[in-house]
């Protein structure tokens, strides 16, 4: 494994950044980040002097003599590093956008305002303990701290406004929209809503299919449902001491989320009282959310099980009150101010049912309400807590116990040599569930009637074969005890996974880090397979196909060529459905528009290779590869060997600014050729909407890599995209990058090298 200092980035900046930059500064409009002071003195919410020592790719350790004086510390360089970011991250979730960057947020404004997650925000403190309490109230006063020492991040410069205080309803906001994000298993039973009446098409989108690998992550429990699958995912598996070199257990993570600049993670070492954890954290939030303390290591991927149901109400003719069980019921009006900015304010009335928040109209004039396990105080950030200073399995089970959204997949490992894997998530009960569709909404029986005891949610501890895998793949068949039902992946990741793990009889560091970097694409190996045996396919596609082998590998035009031919292979029918909008009154725009999907192409994803091979004998090939071939052409070509995948799968890091002409060469960066496919273990999944240009851009990849050794936590390693800094004139905004894209890491926890310093000290 190559551990070795990150460059500068340099390779990643444009020309053009240069120069911007240059004249941004000269201006005066734009400033490098103030060096670090040796000593910041602490007016309040410091009871002992802290030192943060950093390492060469900006990575801080925190020593403290109280967990609430290293929270405090937290909190003080999440706010000085990304305090940009925290900003957008509360504004989100509160429907507050507008405020900001102006009248084009506000149709994603009045979505999240009819979601009401600032109401249950405010009430989640509510779950917790005092101890929990004091560690929010430390964070938040060291955030606060760093907003008031330093200057403004460069983002305010140009929107000439200020940064108000943080408080712990935003960090509670920040969990609602991580939750948001990662429950979307109601877009799924919209669509089939809407597909519901249309037999093949329905099969297509939501019935099984064949020659789709079987694996669940509790073995033995029957094969998985494949309903709603999704095409975007992360990894993380476990094996125990009888599978590593070392003879201790080996933990790998790597979560998969949109790309951003800066990172979303900030990695951190944090020490003080009964605290000792590390590995990625969510600014705005305390403790690690992703990582290893000196007794285990754990790591997590998304569930999204059956938390969310729509309901269709019938509505009487005033539009207000409606029907329920035979009796007349009114939605509840709530008034949402908005503040817009350059326009004058405005009023959004938002409306609940009995069962939640009305999201939307349909045609029919029927409203339809949601259900979530979302929508109720969550003690999310107690349990982080908790699981950053659990022990041993017990305790480390315990504190999952308030982990109840988003529910995850959470990998284990102990020095003691034990490895285990949980399902952290509070799951609604049914009475005759679960519901796909729109279930009826003016009657009471379709309401939850309780929620899937703790003790039954599935786990397992030392698994017989040794390894725990998951890859968003099903957690258990319909035979377990108590079976999740939800929007799985199809399980070609935790296949190849598995694969690679049991095709060594022992495991370290290096033949970890190369499955999380593995590329094998098994369905476009099929296809080009099948390709291969029909007798008329052209000369240049032959001589593309060749030698390809599954590797979905930046540099290959045949991975480029087998996408847009799967695309042209799509029944008509399917995709002339595919092409409506997602709500019939909302005209689809980019992807990220508002907070669902433009268009039901989203109902795809990773169905698309099986299905194609499913459809295969129906499928006229002639036609399917010419009109691939004059898509190609018209992006990439007329050659098909210069279709490399690079060309037409690119990642961009997002921020608000790269959408501003004369700013995204100083905030963003050029875009990269991006390996991998929605079925390799290194994911990079893409919106597949024939509508949008070349080269798409992935929308999901590995955000953080991480790979823990539970008894040897000085040998721990990890890395994450972009960088520590959230200011684009610093070195460190963009450092790792490059050893990202070629599967670097660095020591992380007790085997970091720190050099240069600073202490926080009380006044």
């Amino acid at each position: 494994m190559t551990l070795r200092r990150p460059k500068d980035g340099a390779d990643f900046h444009l020309r053009g950044f240069r120069r911007t930059s240059h004249l941004f500064t000269w201006l005066g409009i734009l400033k490098p980040p103030p060096k670090m002071a040796k000593e910041v003195l602490v007016q309040e919410g410091l009871d002992h002097p802290v030192e943060v020592r950093w390492d060469e790719a900006g990575v801080p350790r925190i020593d403290a003599q109280s967990m609430f004086d290293a929270l405090f510390a937290q909190g003080y360089l999440h706010g000085r590093e990304r305090a940009f970011q925290m900003d957008l991250s509360r504004r989100v979730p509160a429907g507050q956008l507008a405020e900001l960057v102006g009248e084009s947020a506000v149709p994603y404004d009045h979505f999240m305002r009819r979601l009401n997650l600032s109401y249950w925000a405010k009430k989640a403190s509510g779950t917790w303990t005092e101890d929990t309490r004091q560690c929010a109230d430390a964070y938040v006063k060291g955030v606060n701290l760093a907003f008031g020492q330093n200057p403004l991040p460069p983002e305010y410069r140009f929107l000439k406004q200020a940064l108000r205080p943080w408080t712990v309803d935003d960090s509670n906001l920040l969990v609602y929209q991580l939750a948001w994000t990662l429950n979307t298993i109601w877009t799924a039973k919209w669509g089939y809503e809407q597909v519901k009446e249309m037999r093949e098409i329905r099969e297509w989108l939501f019935g099984p299919l064949e020659g789709v690998p079987h694996i669940t992550i509790i073995p033995g429990t029957g094969s998985p449902l494949a309903w709603g699958t999704i095409g975007v995912g992360s990894n993380n598996w476990v094996v125990d001491g009888a599978h590593s070199k070392n003879g201790t257990p080996l933990l790998a993570n790597d979560p998969h989320l949109m790309p951003q600049l800066p990172s979303i993670w900030y990695e951190m070492f944090i020490e003080g009282g009964s605290l000792a954890a590390f590995g990625a954290t969510l600014p705005g939030a305390p403790g690690i959310i992703i990582g290893q303390n000196h007794d285990l290591a754990w790591g997590v991927t998304n569930v999204d099980p059956d938390v969310q149901d729509l309901y269709r109400i019938h509505m009487e003719s005033d539009g207000l009150t409606y029907m329920l069980d035979g009796e007349q019921t009114s939605l509840t009006q709530r008034q949402e101010i908005f503040q817009v900015r350059g326009k004058p304010d405005h009023v959004l009335p938002c409306y609940d049912s009995h069962v939640g928040p009305i999201i939307h109209e349909d045609v029919d004039g029927c409203k339809i309400a949601l259900a979530w396990t979302g929508f109720q105080p969550l003690p999310i950030m107690q349990a982080i807590l908790r699981l950053n200073r659990a022990h041993d399995w017990e305790s480390f089970v315990n504190a999952l116990a308030e982990w109840w959204v988003p529910a995850q997949n959470f990998v284990y490992a102990d020095r003691d040599g034990h490895i285990g894997y949980a399902c952290a998530a509070r799951i609604p009960t049914r009475g005759n569930g679960p519901w796909v569709g729109c279930v009826n909404g003016n009657t009471k029986s379709t309401q939850w009637t309780g929620w899937v005891d703790w003790a039954e949610v599935p786990r397992m501890l030392d698994p017989a074969q040794g390894y725990a895998i998951t890859a968003n793949n099903a957690v258990v068949g319909p035979e377990a005890d108590v079976f999740v039902f939800g929007r799985f992946s199809l399980g070609h990741r935790a296949k190849r996974i598995e694969a690679l793990l049991t095709a060594e009889p022992l495991h370290d560091r290096d033949s970890f880090a190369k499955i999380q970097m593995d590329v094998y694409s098994a369905p476009l190996d099929q296809i080009a397979g099948k390709l291969r045996q029909w007798s008329a396919l052209p000369e240049n596609w032959r001589r593309l196909l060749a030698s390809f082998d599954g590797q979905a590998t930046s540099d290959s035009p045949a991975v480029t060529a087998l996408y847009l031919f799967m695309l042209e292979a799509l029944p008509r029918s399917l995709k002339e459905v595919l092409d409506q909008p997602f709500f019939y009154d909302v005209k689809p725009g980019v992807p990220g528009t508002h907070p669902f999907p433009e268009r039901l192409w989203v109902l795809l994803g990773e169905r698309i290779g099986p299905l194609v091979l499913s459809l295969w004998e129906t499928i006229d090939l002639f036609t399917a590869v010419e009109r691939a071939t004059q898509t190609g052409k018209h992006w990439f070509g007329p050659d098909l060997a210069q279709w490399s995948w690079g060309k037409a799968h690119q990642a961009e890091g997002f921020h608000p600014f790269t959408q501003v002409k004369l700013l995204k060469p100083l905030f963003g960066r050029r875009n990269l050729p991006i390996a991998g496919d929605l079925y390799t273990p290194r994911q990079a999944a893409f919106a597949l909407d024939p509508e949008l240009p070349w080269p798409r851009l992935v929308s999901f990849m590995p955000s953080y890599r991480q790979i823990m050794l539970a008894a040897r936590p000085e040998e721990s390693v990890a890395v994450h995209l972009t960088g520590q800094s959230g200011h684009p004139l610093s070195a460190q905004y963009d450092n790792l990058l490059e050893p990202y894209l070629n599967g670097q890491f660095f020591p992380l926890g007790p085997g970091m090298k720190t050099h240069s310093w600073f202490r926080l000290r009380p006044k």
